[in-house]
């Protein structure tokens, strides 16, 4: 898998939020992790780590939660990735051999660099906002 759990959760917790940017709603991890069925501690420590990093917003009190900025709907997908595993993944081994290369290819190595080139171009070209008119579109989904 060339994305970690924490990232397809990061990713899939900020399509959520940002289903919800035009409205100024804030969401609790509870709600969250129930909403896309994840575990809710784990879920936590990913949601953190995206505010830290600045990707998305929190607020404590009676009214808080996690929430996305309307303006941060245009930022690249590939920022969610990044902020969460670094972009490693896209330049590592399929196998994970470290001597991998053009000059010394593992078995899959063709054929999984493409997959992964593919995959680091349409993350870096599509924004949060492209993802989220295809779930409101209903061309695609982030939890059943």
């Amino acid at each position: 898998m060339i994305l970690s759990r924490s990232a397809t959760y990061g990713l899939r917790a900020v399509l959520f939020l940002s289903l919800h940017s035009e409205k100024n709603e804030r969401f609790g991890v509870k709600t969250i992790a129930k909403e896309l069925d994840f575990p809710e501690s784990y879920l936590g420590k990913v949601l953190q780590n995206l505010v830290r990093k600045g990707i998305i917003s929190s607020m404590k009190g009676p009214r808080g939660g996690f929430f996305l900025d309307v303006e941060s709907l245009d930022r690249p997908v590939i920022q969610i990735v990044e902020a969460i595993d670094g972009l490693g993944r896209f330049s590592s081994c399929g196998l994970g051999l470290h001597e991998c290369s053009d000059e010394n290819p593992c078995p899959i190595h063709k054929e999984y660099g493409a997959l992964r080139d593919g995959l680091f171009n349409l993350l870096s070209q599509k924004t949060i906002a492209d993802f989220k008119k295809d779930i409101e579109e209903g061309r695609a989904i982030i939890a059943l």
